[in-house]
């Protein structure tokens, strides 16, 4: 027993000893253990001493041999370990806790600024700088840091100025200043914006301080940047509100003296303290003289008397005469920017005797106001002004005289003879003047009360002018018969001048046919069409490249004007898309895939009736139509130039051929369209076989029997027009006649 006991006690001081063991000396001495360091290393980043961006995401890790790791503290240091400031490190102020085990670092690289190897255009800069983490465990105690040198680069943003617009270097006494910077990060591919931008501007002062024009200011800029700093506005943040970062005004607070150069200069600043350093001239300075500019431009459109541009505040009225009943829709559109202006305010008003009179304008002044009400007159004259003021307070009037004309539709019927044509043709590419004059006759002396003498109008007799208006207004039907010459008549009528090609004073004629079927006049229009022109392609300012939208190309392939739907093609006769047998084509990629125009191919053979547009307005209205319309014999013989033999009729144009619609994804024709005739071409492969070469023209006809309907007084006929894009000479004559006396019939004129 004692024995046993005696072994109780040996083992239990042998445990006692162990614990204390476990605890350290301290505790069986009194003297505590001595606390171990923690231990951290970099296990991602930059190479020791490589070239990298400006943001550097850094990864650590750590361990504490005798406990826990409670903290990291980390540092960057401009430099590497060599040229640091030791300063830096120096004190626990510099350095910043963080917990976790890795960060994006976003450090300056504003240093050593020259050009961009790869792009001069940009300016590369760079920084030095050392990256030192170190470990806390929880009983504050430090590891030895761990570092990392490397060189951080960006390239620095770039600022260009895009208002004023244009090419003019001549401004107003105020500006408006607008731009957009582009910060590239590693390249101008990968960009964000800026984080701010400065401005200055200044007279144009020599190195003495003296005013002097001649002095290349943006070459001292550029190498002596230093001298300007005092020029310079504070920082602004690029995003700031009101736009202030994109854009200032100079002459609002400042005075830009008149007649004197100025510069104004533009830097950006990245993120990483980069600024853009060079200085160029259109790009990110420019170089002006303050003047005492004329005004806003302003452009005034209506739909029947066409666009026309002013400036300045003279009163020199455009003059042009209307037919009574017809409403005017006048809308416009100003712009100062140019010159570095806005625009502050709109007003028009009717005849305005006194300027100053508010009470004479039709509306209190705003920067809202861009139409006026529809204004209809049966008599005398009367002038349009529409007022535009800047916020220079230099003022445009747009100023329209609109005489009203009878306009009393008495007569039944004018033929405009303008197709000039010589003698005996033996190969028959055209008519002798008397056979295309009898034939036409012929058909026009079956009405109640055509005269030739008084009822034929020669265009080539008369120089190739059109009719006046006062002429044409005496007729409730005409029929316009032109060829593909760039000097007819036809050809001063009916081209239309896009919005955004308007120059300034400009004068354009009036397109009075296209009143006349407002007025409820009856039209029928054919003639030549081939190369260069001839036919409703006649509307473009210059002939386009076939097929071609009157919407989309009208004032070219790139631009975005579509006010091509104000032109009598689209408006009134209702056609899209122009296209000819014969003409210059897209080519290559701006062709529809797998067209190939080619004449042999694509010439007419024949016409037949259109079968598919069936509707109450379409062409089972004239079922006195031929269904076929085959050229005449006179123009087939054997020694033609027309033998089908050898070649077929190309004096054709062609309208919304759907190999075009569907390439230019336009969806439909519009609704007014109603084709009357469809070619078929020598081969039936070619993409203008099936298509429309004739419409009926529905617009107004319906216009008028809805007013009819709605119990308005009317005084005209409501009836159809007609637009053949060929010489119905051509064709079988007996069959012509029969087409004509369908419309005759139509008009109410055809004499029984």
């Amino acid at each position: 027993m004692r024995k046993m006991l005696l072994y109780a006690m040996i083992i239990s001081f042998l445990a006692t000893v162990v614990m204390l063991a476990g605890c350290g000396n301290g505790v069986y001495t009194g003297v505590q253990d001595k606390n171990e360091s923690p231990e951290i290393w970099l296990s991602s980043g930059p190479v020791e001493g490589d070239t990298t961006g400006y943001q550097v995401h850094f990864y650590w890790s750590g361990w504490d041999p005798d406990g826990e790791i409670e903290y990291f503290e980390f540092v960057v240091s401009e430099g590497d370990p060599i040229g640091f400031n030791p300063a830096d490190t120096a004190g626990l102020d510099k350095w910043t806790t963080t917990t976790v085990h890795d960060s994006v670092f976003r450090v300056p690289a504003d240093d050593n600024p020259r050009p961009w190897r790869e792009n001069s255009l940009y300016t590369k800069y760079d920084k030095t700088h050392t990256f030192f983490i170190r470990a806390v465990d929880m009983e504050g105690k430090r590891s030895k840091s761990a570092q990392r040198s490397f060189t951080a680069w960006t390239l620095a943003p770039t600022i260009q100025i895009e208002r004023p617009i244009g090419t003019t270097r001549t401004y107003s006494t105020v500006i408006t200043f607008g731009w957009t910077g582009i910060d590239p990060i590693d390249s101008p591919q990968n960009s964000q914006d800026p984080d701010s931008v400065r401005y200055l501007w200044s007279q144009i002062i020599n190195k003495d301080g003296i005013y002097d024009p001649t002095f290349n200011i943006i070459s001292d800029l550029n190498q002596a940047p230093e001298d300007y700093e005092h020029l310079w506005s504070p920082w602004i943040w690029y995003r700031a509100e009101g736009d202030s970062g994109k854009q200032t005004m100079l002459g609002d607070d400042e005075i830009l003296e008149i007649s004197k150069s100025h510069i104004f200069a533009l830097m950006a600043k990245d993120d990483a303290g980069a600024v853009t350093a060079v200085f160029t001239k259109d790009r990110n300075v420019r170089q002006f003289l303050v003047s005492k500019k004329a005004g806003p431009l302003l452009t005034v459109s209506e739909v029947y008397l066409g666009s026309y541009r002013f400036l300045g505040p003279d009163m020199n009225y455009v003059q042009s005469d209307l037919p009574p009943g017809v409403p005017l829709n006048f809308k416009w559109t100003a712009t100062a920017e140019d010159y570095g202006g806005e625009i502050q305010s709109y007003r028009y008003g009717w005849d305005i005797q006194q300027l100053d009179d508010p009470a004479q304008w039709a509306v209190v002044a705003s920067p809202f106001i861009k139409t006026a009400e529809s204004k209809t007159y049966y008599s005398g004259v009367h002038r349009f002004l529409v007022e535009v003021v800047d916020n220079g307070q230099k003022i445009t009037y747009g100023k329209i005289e609109v005489t009203i004309i009878p306009f009393s539709m008495e007569r039944d019927l004018l033929w405009v003879d303008d197709y000039p044509l010589g003698g005996y043709n033996p190969l028959m590419t055209d008519p002798s003047e008397a056979a295309h004059d009898t034939f036409w006759v012929d058909i026009c002396q079956r009405t109640h009360d055509f005269r030739p003498d008084r009822d034929v109008y020669d265009a080539a007799a008369m120089n190739s002018l059109p009719p006046e208006m006062r002429q044409i207004g005496q007729y409730a039907n005409i029929i316009w018969t032109y060829s593909s010459s760039i000097t007819t008549a036809w050809r001063k009528v009916i081209p239309f001048v896009p919005e955004s090609m308007i120059g300034t004073g400009t004068q354009l004629t009036v397109n009075y046919l296209s009143l006349f079927l407002a007025k409820g006049g009856h039209l029928l229009t054919s003639g030549r069409a081939d190369r260069p022109g001839g036919g409703v392609v006649d509307a473009f300012p210059a002939p386009p490249l076939l097929p071609a939208s009157f919407k989309y190309d009208m004032a070219g392939l790139m631009s975005e004007d579509t006010s091509g739907v104000n032109s009598m093609p689209y408006k009134d006769y209702c056609i899209s898309v122009v296209d000819k047998v014969s003409g210059v084509f897209h080519s290559g990629e701006d062709m529809a895939p797998n067209v190939n125009r080619n004449l042999e191919r694509d010439a007419l053979r024949l016409m037949v009736k259109e079968s598919e547009d069936m509707g109450e307005d379409g062409i089972a209205n004239y079922p006195g139509f031929p269904d076929s319309l085959e050229l005449n014999d006179l123009v087939t013989c054997s020694t033609c130039f027309f033998n089908p033999q050898i070649r077929g009729f190309s004096y054709v144009e062609v309208y919304d051929p759907q190999y075009w619609m569907d390439f230019r994804l336009i969806p439909s024709s519009r609704y007014c369209y109603h084709p009357i005739y469809r070619m078929r071409a020598r081969n039936s492969n070619s993409p203008l076989d099936g298509e429309a070469v004739a419409v009926i023209i529905t617009k107004y006809r319906k216009s008028f029997e809805q007013d009819i309907a709605d119990g308005k007084p009317v005084t005209i006929i409501p009836a159809d027009s007609f637009h053949f894009g060929f010489p119905l000479w051509f064709f079988d004559h007996d069959k012509v006649y029969q087409i004509m006396d369908e419309i005759f019939a139509e008009w109410q004129i055809l004499e029984e």
